[in-house]
């Protein structure tokens, strides 16, 4: 968990991984530990209590995170999606404000040729 915490590049989230290590180094549980810290969801904090029962709790963090890794594909995916008519509108307005550039400066030459 020390390693952990140092790897992690957030430090309000290496502190809390920190209070984890030290509730495992006094016997707790690491699900109890994890709920103290308030960080998870209660999805997460069942599967890290099933984990813990079965033993297999390395095979559970693995399913928890390629689920939340599919889960941030999808939201990334589906904020794309959103965005991309946006860029378009915006796309297009800075074509018109360039071709208005252009013209309208011709149209004003064409009309004083035209006196």
């Amino acid at each position: 968990m020390d390693v952990i915490s140092r790897a992690i590049g957030n430090d309000f989230i290496a502190s809390h991984v920190d209070g984890m290590r030290e509730g495992i180094e006094r016997g707790e549980t690491l699900t109890r530990t994890a709920r103290a810290t308030g960080m998870f969801t209660p999805v997460v904090m069942q599967m890290f209590a099933v984990g813990e029962e079965t033993g297999s709790l390395d095979e559970m963090m693995t399913f928890i995170a390629e689920f939340y890794e599919d889960e941030v594909d999808y939201d990334v995916k589906t904020l794309s999606d959103r965005i991309e008519p946006l860029i378009y509108v915006a796309i297009g307005g800075l074509v018109l404000v360039l071709a208005l550039g252009i013209f309208v400066p011709m149209w004003d030459v064409a009309q004083l040729a035209g006196r």
